[in-house]
């Protein structure tokens, strides 16, 4: 495994070393914005109870115009939210525990989420990951701990918004280890997988399209014999020795294998989704690793980046070689509490969850703006991902794949 550095002379007046050199930097501790405390879950319940969860002409308008009021991002300027290039989710911001839109220019353009009714659960809490879901519109975590589900959201409305469709999944529909969930990812044949850090799992769905859409998928038959739940792929270190200690980010790359963040081991560990089984260590301690928190594939399916809030860094990972690089650390940008990651053609995107920040570093070099992309923001980033959906890192292997095989 090869560990090296990204230097930009030109940008910053110091020498590159590699991560194993770097002297010891004292990381914020990560735990303290964790969600999932009761008391914040009870004060959110009480601040949700407050709203209506019926939509009614009286109940949009007044939405609508408390959006409006808020819509004066970092620039001054007032766009609609139809405007929106990026969705971000917060550590629980208070007036919303909903998804915000940010414009092309970082600008905060106001909630997004049409209210789910009471019947469905009310509106969601403790929001976290997303995912596209090839319709255009997303798959969203609620992680109240008393009642975390999955969320389906349809494709935005004239003004902008997502209209709530239907409860995914949860606990209470038959999937046990589903709780407290973080992170979202999704594989070649549209399975969907969620990671739970209260029960330090993976577990995985039936895909949208399937016959059984958010129906928790059989345990695999190689690890049928630890006892755990249906739905449940990645289990956790008390029941396996493969398992999971704790468990942050996930995603899948254009090998199809599940890639997983273990914050308490320092590693990030490679699975086999089918079976359940772990395949290797990508990257551990020994790379550099401290509290590996979310993951991110470039469209090639192949680079990986990775947020680190324990050394704290920004990692670039080639899965197919193992060549890790240290691509930022605070001496070139990386915020102390790193989180969200998402991508555009040029940029990558990372969320400052002390400094309630947007941070953009140019891929090519590693050079990070001199100003925040999105600032101010109401409360922690927490995810990011595009408005409009992008194709899987799978799909773009098997067009680059096929286009190379043609004679």
């Amino acid at each position: 495994m090869v560990v090296s550095t990204l230097c930009f002379s030109a940008f910053l007046p110091f020498a590159c070393k590699p991560i194993s050199e770097m002297e010891a930097q004292s990381a914020p501790d990560e735990k303290k914005y964790d969600s999932g405390k009761k008391d914040k879950d009870k004060g959110q319940d009480k601040s949700q109870d407050k709203q209506t969860s019926e939509t009614s002409p009286k109940t949009t308008s007044d939405k609508t115009a408390s959006d409006a009021d808020n819509r004066k991002g970092t620039h001054g300027h007032d766009q609609p939210k139809t405007a929106a290039k990026w969705y971000i989710t917060m550590h629980g911001e208070p007036s919303g525990n909903t998804v915000h839109a940010l414009s092309g220019e970082g600008e905060t353009l106001g909630n997004i989420l049409e209210p789910i009714p009471k019947s469905a659960g009310g509106d969601a809490k403790g929001v976290r990951g997303m995912l596209h879901t090839g319709e255009h519109g997303i798959l969203l975590v609620s992680a109240s701990m008393d009642n975390t589900r999955l969320l389906r959201y349809g494709a935005p409305t004239s003004d902008g918004t997502l209209p709530f469709e239907s409860v995914f999944a949860s606990k209470a529909l038959s999937s046990p280890d589903l709780v407290h969930s973080y992170a979202l990812a999704v594989g070649a044949d549209g399975t969907v997988y969620a990671s739970n850090q209260d029960t330090n799992t993976v577990t995985a769905y039936f895909g949208i399209g399937t016959v059984h859409p958010g129906q928790p998928v059989p345990v695999p038959a190689e690890i049928m014999g630890l006892g755990i739940p249906v739905g449940t792929i990645v289990p956790r270190a008390q029941v396996s020795p493969q398992g999971i200690t704790e468990i942050r980010g996930i995603a899948v790359g254009a090998d199809n294998l599940l890639y997983v963040c273990d914050r308490g081991a320092s590693e990030v560990v490679v699975f086999d989704p089918k079976t359940g089984l772990r395949k290797s260590v990508l990257a551990d301690a020994t790379s550099g690793l401290k509290h590996p928190i979310q993951l991110l594939f470039a469209p090639d399916g192949f680079t990986v980046y990775l947020t680190d809030n324990g050394v704290p860094a920004i990692f670039r990972i080639n899965v197919k070689t193992g060549e890790i690089i240290l691509f930022a650390n605070t001496a070139t940008g990386c915020p102390p509490l790193p989180s969200s990651l998402a991508l555009d053609n040029e940029h990558l995107y990372v969320g400052d969850r002390k400094k309630k920040q947007i941070i953009r570093f140019k891929i090519a070099n590693g050079e990070c703006d001199k100003k925040p992309f999105a600032d101010a923001l109401p409360d922690a980033p927490e995810f990011m991902i595009p408005a409009t959906a992008m194709p899987p890192t799978s799909k773009v292997r098997s067009s680059n794949d096929a286009a190379s095989e043609t004679p």
